[in-house]
């Protein structure tokens, strides 16, 4: 079998499948191992909801995963011994961080291959902790524990899986540290925190030297949003019944330009999304993501994701994740394009249950 018909082939098996089918045999995982042959043919895949049904968060907060049919499927945490005595405290692209306060220990856990890896002890105690992981470019991820807080920066006790060992860096943003939300987003090294009333805070986690301080070209307002869309940072939030988005163009200048105002009762209109009478809008409509290599945004419109191409002005259906999820409260959602370094992640600790 020639290689094209067998990435063919390859190409319509669900995720974890791809992961588990390396142990085929050596021809299956020298494809499957080549990022540049495999994301030409495979399409981005949804990695990861984490939602809850209660708004209360009296309910466990569950995860689950887009199956190859497009719709969502559960994913059972069970193969992590200590997953009902820990707390899911972060999620980063695919992995999730939990802290067990029974055992004082913070866990990696990744859902897609069923791996975990337990860190060290920190020497201080976290009051925030970030996961850091960009399944892009390296199979290597960071823990970013906030030990403390300074005038206009922050003290920070960093791990990173290459080294196993956390090292203190003290930061500084230039900007109150009250002033800095918890709405974050990761990639190229960076981690981008929003922070009010109108800036992005930029840390470099390879050397955690001098902070960025961008300032937004819009006050922060309802659903501000940031992240990675066409391979560069974007800003977006709602103002009204409209979604106004903006890509960075000069990172030095702080030079932004406005890539798209979306009316959402049009795209409710354009979605079929019935379910939602529009005086009901508010609660039923929410921005969760940008497509990380496409200029694509996606709301979440009564149970089902929509997709709204920026440069198109095109309606997409993203997903349809069935009638119990119209109630849904979704905290985090993932977009990655397959890669071997999500497949190698956790590949040499404790709690791997496939073959790699």
């Amino acid at each position: 079998m020639d290689d094209d018909l067998l990435v063919e082939i390859l190409t319509r098996l669900p995720l974890k499948s791809l992961f588990r089918f390396k142990c085929v045999c050596k021809e299956w995982c020298r494809l499957i191992s080549d990022d540049d042959h495999l994301r030409r043919k495979l399409p981005l895949v949804t990695s990861a909801i984490f939602y809850t049904l209660e708004p209360n968060l009296t309910e466990e907060p569950r995860y689950a995963c887009t199956s190859s049919d497009g719709g969502l499927r559960g994913c059972s945490l069970t193969f992590f011994p200590f997953h009902q005595s820990s707390t899911i405290v972060d999620v980063c692209n695919g992995l999730l961080l939990s802290y067990s306060s029974l055992l004082s220990a913070f866990h990696v856990l990744s859902p897609a291959t069923r791996r975990w890896r337990k860190l060290p002890k920190p020497s201080k105690r976290s009051q925030l902790s970030i996961l850091a992981f960009d399944p892009c470019n390296s199979s290597e991820f960071k823990v970013v524990s906030f030990a403390g807080w300074v005038e206009q920066g922050a003290e920070l006790e960093v791990f990173a899986s290459d080294t196993g060992n956390w090292v203190e860096h003290q930061v500084h943003w230039g900007i109150h540290s009250d002033a800095m939300s918890t709405t974050m987003c990761f990639f190229d090294s960076t981690l981008y925190i929003l922070a009010r009333p109108n800036y992005i805070v930029g840390i470099d986690v390879t050397s955690f030297g001098t902070c960025s301080k961008i300032e937004l070209p819009d006050p922060i307002k309802h659903e501000a949003r940031i992240g990675k869309s066409g391979g560069c940072l974007c800003y977006a939030h709602r103002d009204g019944d409209q979604l106004k988005i903006w890509k960075l163009r000069d990172s030095n200048r702080g030079e932004w330009v406005v890539r798209g105002v979306v009316s959402i009762p049009s795209m409710v209109e354009r979605s079929h999304c019935r379910s939602a009478p529009f005086p009901c809008l508010p609660p039923q409509c929410k921005f969760m993501a940008f497509h990380p290599q496409r200029e694509v945004v996606y709301l979440w419109l009564a149970g089902k994701m929509v997709g709204y191409d920026v440069n198109e002005g095109l309606v997409e259906e993203a997903c349809e994740l069935g009638k119990e999820m119209e109630r849904a409260y979704l905290f985090r959602i993932w977009f990655f394009p397959f890669s071997r370094y999500m497949s190698n992640c956790l590949a040499d600790v404790q709690g791997s249950s496939h073959c790699t």
